[in-house]
Order: structure tokens, then C-alpha cells, then sequence
């Protein structure tokens, strides 16, 4: 096996291990979870997992740390002094629906760590989701200085964006037994994106 090869399988034992980690985590938590299902769900050894990450704990803060940075980087509005104001906002509704599907146990593995006030739940808040929150109340705050959304509360309209599609995507069960259909189909979704952005719109636009 040449070593571009050897990388190549290595990253990709890497990806499916931190997947695998993200649902079990979530399912059992911190605690409840073993690195033996881990690895043995992802297909590859105990000892490979702790040559990727080490430690259970650099395992789970991996997890999160992965997926809250693709948030941050959905929350950091474009650089200079030019800024689509609301097309920052659809980018943010749309982004945050995608990033959800994507990772449909975030909300379940967030949400337990912080109601049963895990060992890492302070961490979390501090170092991963409170820099989130800061960059979109501060999006929000500018925009009202620049005169381009109404007089807001910033933060309330952040709990907002990530509550209603936190709450849809960790009750899916219960939206498919409402709406009679599949709550996380391309047309569902497409629909829930232009009801969200309609919306925030009204909530944020001056007219």
C-alpha cells in the first residue's frame, strides 16, 4: 500500500469514526457511551480510534468541535463595508436547516450535555456555543446601527433562528405524524426554508 493510500484510508477511518461517535454520543451520552461500540460500530479497531484521538474525552469534544465550527464559520458574516445585510440572514436560515440535516444528532447530543450539566457543559457554553451566539447577536446589533433591521432585541432573535429548527429537527417522529408526510424531504424542507426567511424578514426588515 503506497502512503497516499495509507492517508487516504487513515483520513477516512477518521470520518467515519467521528459520524459514528456523533450518534452514540448523542443516543448515551458522554458516560453512557463505550469506545469498544464506538469502534466496533465504525468498523475499525480500538486501537485505531485511540491512535486517531487518543482519549474518549479528545474523542467527544472532537465531535462537537467539528460541528460547531461549521457554525461559526454559518454565523461570521462577510468581511467589509459592504454587507448584504439580509442576505447574510438567508444564508444563516437556509445554512442552519442544511447543517441540521447533516448532523440530525447535534441538537439531541448538545441538549443532553447541558440539561443533565455533564462534565463538559461549561466548556461547551463558553468555549463552543456562547462565541456562536456572540457573533450572531452582534450581526443583529450592527445591523440595527446601520439602520437596516428594526429595533430588536438581538438576543432574543438569535434564540429564535436556533430554536425553531432545533426543535423541528429533534421532533421529527412527532412532524411526520402531523404533516402526514416526510418531514425531512427536499420539497418539506424547501417549503420550511421560505416560511423561515419570510418570517425572520417581517421580524427583522425595515419597511
Amino acid at each position: 500500500m503506497g502512503l497516499a493510500q495509507a492517508r487516504a484510508l487513515g483520513t477516512e477511518s477518521r470520518h467515519e469514526i467521528l459520524r459514528v461517535a456523533e450518534k452514540i454520543f448523542a443516543r448515551k451520552g458522554y458516560s453512557g457511551a463505550s469506545t469498544r461500540e464506538i469502534a466496533e460500530t465504525a468498523g475499525v479497531t480500538k486501537g485505531l480510534l485511540f491512535y486517531h484521538f487518543q482519549t474518549k474525552e479528545r474523542l467527544y469534544l472532537t465531535v462537537i468541535d467539528n460541528m460547531v465550527r461549521k457554525l461559526r464559520a454559518l454565523a461570521t458574516p462577510p468581511a467589509g463595508e459592504d454587507i448584504d445585510w439580509m442576505g447574510h440572514v438567508r444564508r444563516v436560515i437556509d445554512g442552519w436547516t442544511d447543517f441540521l440535516m447533516e448532523h440530525r444528532d447535534f441538537q439531541k447530543l448538545i441538549s443532553r450535555e447541558l440539561m443533565d450539566e455533564g462534565k463538559f457543559h461549561k466548556k461547551i457554553i463558553d468555549e463552543y456555543l456562547k462565541p456562536v451566539y456572540e457573533i450572531g447577536t452582534s450581526f443583529v446589533r450592527e445591523g440595527i446601527k446601520a439602520g437596516v433591521f428594526r429595533p430588536v432585541d438581538p438576543g432574543t432573535v438569535v434564540q429564535m433562528v436556533i430554536s425553531t429548527n432545533a426543535m423541528y429537527f429533534i421532533s421529527l417522529p412527532l412532524h411526520r405524524s402531523i404533516l402526514g408526510e416526510d418531514p425531512i424531504g427536499p420539497a418539506v424542507l424547501a417549503r420550511r426554508k421560505e416560511e423561515l426567511w419570510a418570517n425572520f424578514s417581517r421580524i427583522l426588515q425595515k419597511h
